[in-house]
């Protein structure tokens, strides 16, 4: 099956977004999907965005850790596909068993991620990949880091005597927000090197996200440690019961916003994010952030 150019990818000067959904901290993840006498994807992407800041503060700590657990090593004679949550390792796992490439299966554990991952990883950063062929022993390296806003100054992070703002006071809003770059990252590679069609790769994500999911132990525990998400009145009502407590581990969370967004991004392809209706929503929660000021 030949891959499906999305519509975005087929439409000259895309329009850029201005902004990125609003963030508290940063955090990484890592997706290695393989095939073999085919070819192999790394995918490492920045879920929320942060900023580096010169002041005389200890360097933060992006995402607390939640400790870890050993298991055994594995091994595979077709191919694998390692994530940092279950639910992305079988969605990218039937996207290989559907004769999907490593970068359609790559796409598949990414939207997974975005829902499940959220304290990690999300189509409102960015990241990298690197892809390799090993017909052509080619490797292709894609930057999707965030972007700087186009309004952004040089004094964007100093505080009215000319300081550098305290860590938190900068990163914690809509001032820390970059340019998300991973779906139009994602979007380029699969042109190059997608099978499935672009709309199928979303289809488990969006599924999972009306249908709901089982919260991890860890994401609980960042939700739970938190200082600043309840703040945000969407993420409170979606995150947090009556009472401000992080739902435990195991309360089924359902994100039908979140599918609706997938939807379009999965119909439109990266035109749909950065631009139009989620691009509009996305700069008014950035501006409306009350810790802006």
């Amino acid at each position: 099956m030949r891959a499906q150019t999305p519509p975005s990818a087929r439409r000259a000067n895309a329009v850029p977004i201005a902004a990125s959904a609003a963030a508290a901290t940063t955090g990484t993840i890592a997706a290695a999907i393989r095939r073999s006498a085919g070819s192999a994807a790394f995918a490492v992407t920045i879920g929320v965005t942060g900023s580096a800041l010169a002041s005389g503060e200890p360097p933060a700590q992006p995402e607390a850790s939640s400790g870890f657990v050993e298991r055994s090593g594995a091994q595979a004679r077709r191919f694998m596909a390692v994530t940092a949550n279950p639910h992305a390792s079988h969605a990218a796992y039937d996207v290989l068993a559907a004769g999907g490439s490593a970068v359609d299966a790559a796409i598949a554990a990414q939207m997974v991620l975005t829902l499940v991952e959220p304290q990690s990883s999300g189509i409102g950063g960015g990241g990298f990949m690197l892809h390799y062929d090993s017909r052509t022993r080619r490797v292709r390296a894609y930057d999707g880091r965030e972007t700087a806003p186009a309004a952004a100054t040089a004094s964007l992070f100093v505080d009215a005597d000319g300081r550098p703002m305290p860590f938190f006071d900068a990163v914690v809003g809509g001032r820390a927000v970059g340019v998300p770059g991973l779906v139009r990252m994602l979007e380029t590679a699969h042109v190059r090197h997608g099978r499935l069609p672009w709309k199928r790769l979303f289809a488990p994500a969006i599924r999972l996200a009306r249908e709901g999911f089982e919260v991890s132990p860890r994401l609980h525990a960042l939700l739970a440690a938190d200082r600043y998400l309840r703040e945000d009145p969407a993420a409170a009502a979606l995150f947090y019961d009556a009472a401000g407590h992080a739902w435990p581990a195991g309360h089924r969370l359902r994100n039908p916003a979140l599918a609706e967004t997938l939807s379009q991004i999965a119909s439109d392809g990266s035109l749909a994010l950065h631009a139009g209706e989620i691009a509009r929503d996305i700069v008014a929660a950035v501006r409306a952030h009350p810790r802006n000021a």
